[in-house]
């Protein structure tokens, strides 16, 4: 089954996903690491590849930018009735919000904080105070994944926000949200998941940050685009010791 934003057929998409937000870092990193690897989709340059990763079938695939964008190419991912996936994990950028993080650190969500209210329409509503607690197990097993490939992971508390431009700088948004880092996708990729009892996980590159001293410090675009391949390492990593977990 295609839907009007995917033209995979059904079968042909792996239960093990990562997802990412820019098309073109999607097509980098997937005929990187893949081999073989078989484009499935390019809908609105939206790119959907499958292959294999260390014997493992794994399928990689863009989700665009935000809440909504992400909110459609991730439910038909979960969905039983579509692509029936069992975990997505969202590869993506952030920023760095509070000393915890610098330029170019690699990081794991392991609580949410969100203004969104995506959950209400699937009669998931929440107290937006509220901070929401991913899967421990995943979390860990990221970090056992990235300590074998001796890159170092940080958890965070992240907000997931509706905004990219505000008022308040960085610094002013970690303090409001209570939050070490900010991207616009991870509320809803969970969401997503726990509404269909499946899994999410979201690893993150903190790619912009205010300094102590005020200063603002940033990838390019292009750096964004080539160079977050250790994030993918530890993504694929965990899809496949993940899928070795839990062979039926």
């Amino acid at each position: 089954m295609t839907t009007p934003h995917n033209a995979a057929p059904k079968g042909s998409i792996s239960k093990y996903v990562i997802v990412t937000g820019d098309p073109l870092r999607c097509k980098k990193f997937a005929e990187q690491f893949l081999n073989p690897w078989k484009l499935l989709s390019s809908v609105r340059n939206c790119y959907c590849y499958t292959g294999t990763y260390k014997g493992v079938e794994v399928t990689i695939m863009g989700h665009g930018m935000g809440h909504g964008s992400i909110g459609i190419y991730t439910y038909e991912l979960f969905s039983p009735d579509i692509y029936d996936a069992e975990l997505v994990i969202r590869c993506g950028s952030s920023g760095g919000m509070s000393d915890k993080t610098k330029v170019n650190d690699i990081v794991v969500v392991e609580n949410i904080r969100t203004n969104s209210n995506y959950g209400e329409w699937l009669n998931m509503p929440h107290n937006k105070e509220d901070t929401i607690k991913v899967d421990p197990k995943l979390v860990e097993l990221a970090h056992k994944c990235a300590k074998e490939l001796n890159i170092p992971l940080i958890n965070t508390t992240n907000w997931s926000t509706d905004n990219f431009y505000t008022p308040y700088n960085l610094r002013e948004q970690g303090e409001r949200s209570k939050c070490d880092t900010v991207e616009m996708e991870s509320y809803v990729l969970d969401t997503n998941a726990r509404y269909h009892n499946k899994k999410g996980l979201t690893i993150l590159t903190v790619t912009d940050a205010m300094n102590k001293d005020g200063s603002f410090s940033s990838l390019t675009w292009q750096e964004r685009e080539t160079t977050l391949s250790n994030m993918f390492l530890i993504g694929l990593e965990v899809l496949v010791q993940y899928s070795k977990l839990n062979k039926s």
